[in-house]
Parts: C-alpha cells; structure tokens; sequence
C-alpha cells in the first residue's frame, strides 16, 4: 500500500500532575513528539495527505511491554485532539508531554475519535457503519512499547474499512444507459475492533447487523454510459475523484444484493426505451480491510441478465476484474 508522509511533524508534549514525579531531570527531558503517515482513499472523502487534519491519541504508560497484556490503567495522554487548519501542515494540541523516566509508552490513535475501551491487553472500539450521505473514511495508528528517543514517534495510520466503487458499461453500441439509482443490501454494518500492535494495526471481530433491513443508497445523480464504436468498453464510475461511493464494514459476503434501477434507449431517439426497471446483482466475495474493491456493471439494453467484474486492490490501486457473475433476473 501506499505510504504518504504528511507534510508536517506534530509538536506533542504534555505533562499532567500525576506524571510529575515520572519526567526525566531538568536539562535531560525529552519532548515527545508525533509524525504521521497514512498507507494508501460519497461522498467519503478519503483520507490522504492534503486532507488529514484531525486525529485522537490515547496513551498509557506500562512497565511491563504489551507481550505481557499489562493493565491499561495508567493514562498518560487522555483522548488528546491534534489537529491542523488547511492548507496548514502546522499540528496543534493542548498541553505539553515529556518521555517518562522508566517504562514504557503504548499510544494508539484514530481518525475520527473513537471511544476506546480498555481491560487488559489491547484497547477496542465498537463501530456501526452510517447511512450512505454520513460515511467517512476510518483510519487508526498505534506505537507499541515507545521508550525515550529524539525522533518523533511515527504514528503509521492504517484504513479500518472496505472502500466499495460502482462503474457501469453497456453491452450495446449506440445505446445510452442511464442509472438513477444503486441500492446495495444485506451487508454487515457493525463490528468490535481490536488493536493489536501489528503492522495491520489490528482486526475486526464477527461483523453483524445492527438493524432488519439496512441498505446503502446512491440516488444524488443519474450516471450514463454511450458505448460507441470507437470506445466500445467505455466505463463510467460513480464516485468523485478523492472519494469512495461507500465506506462499508470488511466482510464475507453472503445474502448481499445491489438493485440497479436504470434506462436503456438508443442514443438517437432516449425516448425509446428498450429497458426502464430494476435488476438485482448478487454480490460474492470477500471485503478485505483497507481494500478498494470496484464492481464494473456491464447493463443490458433488454430483459437480459446484467453480469458483473470484481476487482480487488490496495488501497488507491485499482486494476481490472476477471470473474463474471450472473445477475438474478427481477
């Protein structure tokens, strides 16, 4: 995946009462400091370098390392809000934090806030995904077992969620098909993650439903496609450059459909429509964490069945499909 190194280092330093006895001797104390990085992102604007603004840290000090699950209890940086005003690569907090005498330092951080829960060994949070118009890229970060050092702690940000892309293409040259609406259903919206000092930052629990009959709906704009003889595989996708149609839950797929309502007319007369109605793609597969996954939908100019090509890439990197899947017929 792509690592973006974000234009600035985030000056953190604090100090709270608690911690006064902790800090290294006047002279020798050392400020701790952030760097951050995003691995390569609706309406859900992804987050990359030039949007990065905001970001949550929670850290504990430990004297043992996390190998041995200590408790989580002693709070050293408190749900501590780093943020910057764009285009400004200047990071501002509240506070100032220096590196503790002995022990250790275990720092974990998302974007947006989360409310992270703690017993022993690593923290979770529980997370439902939004409707269509609400969703946001979800990005976490953790340092493990940080001792005192003269670099910033490197803060490498990892995207939690799946990104899901529609592009639609016609089976018939000289038709213009139009899509007024996607309707993606029986997807898992809500799940418990954990981190776990990885690279991949952590995992996400057995994925359910937080509701009957949640659906993600795209029906702000009408989409066409003209395939002509000149660029007969012609696509068109659904999603603004930056952004992700949807923002969803990683998963295995079962019992998910997409309904696409849409039109098909030749482009020399679109009042003669050949097909105006509702097809149903079933949707098969894994949605891996941090993947982009986009669905091409190759529409019928009749009552014909739809067929579909997935493809799987990292975050960002999007390369062609080979599976071709049926459609149920309406």
């Amino acid at each position: 995946m792509k690592k973006i190194l974000l234009a600035a280092v985030a000056a953190l330093a604090i100090v709270g009462c608690s911690q006064n006895e902790e800090i290294e001797k006047a002279g020798e104390k050392a400020e701790i400091n952030f760097g951050t990085v995003v691995k390569a992102g609706t309406k859900a604007a992804i987050t990359e370098t030039d949007n990065f603004a905001t970001f949550t840290v929670r850290a504990y000090k430990t004297e043992d390392k996390m190998v041995a699950a200590p408790a989580l209890s002693s709070v050293f940086m408190n749900d501590l809000l780093v943020e910057r005003t764009l285009p400004n690569t200047e990071w501002t907090h509240t506070g100032t934090f220096y590196w503790p005498l002995s022990g250790y330092v275990q720092f974990f951080a998302t974007s947006p806030k989360q409310a992270l829960k703690v017993t022993t060994g690593y923290p979770t949070f529980d997370y439902t995904i939004a409707t269509a118009d609400k969703q946001v890229d979800l990005v976490a970060a953790n340092v493990i077992d940080a001792e005192k050092t003269e670099n910033a702690v490197d803060l490498a940000f990892q995207h939690l969620l799946t990104q899901i892309n529609f592009s639609i293409k016609g089976d018939t040259e000289d038709f213009t098909y139009t899509v007024t609406k996607l309707e993606l259903k029986g997807a898992k919206d809500k799940s418990t993650f954990t981190f776990n000092g990885s690279e991949t930052i952590g995992s996400w629990g057995t994925p359910e439903i937080s509701a009957a009959d949640v659906s993600y709906v795209y029906d702000k704009a009408s989409v066409s496609v003209t395939p002509v003889t000149a660029d007969p595989d012609k696509e068109t996708a659904f999603e603004a450059t930056g952004n992700a149609l949807f923002m969803l839950m990683p998963q295995t797929l079962e019992g998910v459909t997409l309904e696409i309502t849409y039109s098909a007319a030749p482009m020399s007369d679109l009042t003669a429509k050949t097909f105006d109605g509702v097809k149903t793609v079933n949707l098969t597969g894994t949605w891996g964490m941090g993947k982009s996954i986009r669905y091409t939908l190759k529409l019928t100019s009749d009552a014909a069945d739809i067929t579909f090509n997935p493809s799987v890439s990292g975050w960002g990197d999007e390369t062609p499909g080979t599976n071709t899947n049926p459609v149920t017929k309406p």
